[in-house]
Formats: structure tokens, sequence, C-alpha cells
């Protein structure tokens, strides 16, 4: 699948506050940004795989979805006024079962 397509398939995994969890393993993560003022919080995720867990946010930064910990989801959107911070997106386990 080209990044194009794979990247539009990212653009559009969050439907009706719902993402799939093979989706949310291939949003990349994001350390810092040098315009959080661009930034739009869309949700808070919390979901446990076999070998991670993802206890943070997803956020839209120039079109594209990222995710960031919780660590630093209170100082920025205490700085950056962020609205549905308590907003929080369900994950559908959707990824394979091992036997």
């Amino acid at each position: 699948m080209s990044d194009y397509k794979y990247e539009e398939l990212l653009r559009n995994s969050i439907v009706d506050n719902k993402i799939r969890a093979s989706h949310l393993v291939h949003i990349p993560k994001m350390k810092d940004c040098d315009h959080w003022e661009d930034v739009t919080f869309i949700g808070r995720v919390k979901y446990k795989f076999k070998y991670s867990e993802y206890d943070g946010g997803l956020i839209k930064y120039h079109g594209r979805i990222f995710y960031i910990n919780t660590r630093q989801i209170t100082p920025l959107a205490q700085c950056y006024k962020w609205k549905n911070v308590i907003n929080t997106l369900t994950v559908i386990d959707d990824m394979p079962k091992e036997s």
C-alpha cells in the first residue's frame, strides 16, 4: 500500500469516537512540535496490547493524526487551551488472537 493511501486510511480511522486497534498501532508518536498552537486534540486513548500500552491521546496536526502520551497532555492542554481534553475514544479490539 502506498504511503499516501496509508496516510489517508489513518486520517479517516476515527469514526464516531471509535478507532480500531489495528489502526492505532500504526499512528506515529509525536515527541515534539514547533507549533503546538496548530494542534487539535481529538481524544484520549487507553488500550493495552500484548507487549505495549497506549495511555495518552490522539491529536491532529497539519491533517495528520499523531499519538502523544499522558505526560504531554496535561501541560499542553493548559498552555494551549485545548477543548475536548476529556473526550475518550473507544478502541475496537480487532487484533488477531494468538493461540
